[in-house]
């Protein structure tokens, strides 16, 4: 079993948010997330705090399959990193046929005071 929970270093970030949408328990995923973080939604709005958070992680979740995310590049400056990752959610639609979600995402983390990062903004579709 895979017990990876927050990462210890910006690069990881994107191994872990897969493996935590790929255990499929939305609080693996919020905890990857500062309170009062931001995400861009695929139509650009932008929705903050731990509620809606929680809510655009349900929604994600609600796609199953399994996730796999890359990181392409990571940009860090003393407690801050720009990240940049190509993802993919494998699964099924409502017909049952194999389908692919795939994009490119960009993000900043930060590092928390016990040495573990956490997003502070994620644009899943922002570096496509």
């Amino acid at each position: 079993m895979n017990t990876k929970i927050i990462p210890l270093s910006p690069e990881q970030m994107n191994e872990f948010f897969a493996d935590a949408y790929n255990s499929g328990d939305v609080n693996r995923l919020n905890m990857l997330s500062e309170s009062n973080a931001k995400i861009v939604r695929y139509d650009g709005t932008i929705v903050s705090g731990v509620e809606l958070i929680n809510e655009e992680h349900l929604n994600l979740l609600n796609f199953g399959g399994k996730m796999t995310s890359v990181n392409k590049y990571c940009v860090e400056l003393e407690n801050i990193a720009l990240l940049r990752a190509d993802w993919k959610i494998e699964t099924k639609n409502d017909k049952s046929e194999d389908i692919v979600i795939e994009g490119s995402s960009s993000e900043i983390v930060r590092k928390q005071s016990d040495g573990t990062w956490l997003y502070i903004v994620d644009n899943p579709c922002g570096a496509g």
